[in-house]
């Protein structure tokens, strides 16, 4: 009997398209498909979609409540990109990640370093900035 036809590997996926399919394993609260897309993705450290995919990574940690870890990759976002149009989203999760490990003179720096690098905000992210503010409890 001959041996079955060696089984070919899967192309790997665009980064968009593991992106993509990432954010939306993310909106049905999939976080663990959300978090294998987000770090493959960033297992190419050349890859030009690296701070989408550290978002989607803190993002999807985020839900899981891995607050410690969410931090981190969100601050990895931030760090990549500080003048970026994804640098807002990264501190605020950021944010938002120190606000659910508890500490919150931290997350309302953040907030702080936020508004001033970043004081046009309008829309759905300043309302996002506003909401984190709050429920730090932060001042002003």
């Amino acid at each position: 009997r001959p041996a079955p036809p060696p089984i070919a590997a899967a192309a790997p996926r665009p980064p968009e398209r593991a992106l993509a399919e990432g954010q939306a394993a993310l909106s049905r609260r999939d976080y663990a498909t959300a978090e294998a897309a987000a770090r493959e993705v960033l297992a190419n450290r050349s890859s030009p979609r690296a701070t989408d995919a550290q978002l989607l990574l803190g993002d999807a940690l985020a839900g899981k409540r891995d607050f410690g870890n969410a931090a981190l990759a969100y601050n990895d976002a931030y760090t990549r990109a500080r003048t970026g149009p994804r640098a807002p989203d990264a501190l605020i999760g950021l944010a938002n990640s120190l606000q659910g490990l508890g500490n919150r003179r931290e997350a309302c720096d953040t907030l702080d370093e936020l508004r001033s690098n970043f004081p046009n905000l309008t829309g759905a992210r300043a309302e996002r900035v506003a909401e984190a503010r709050r429920r730090a409890g932060c001042r002003g």
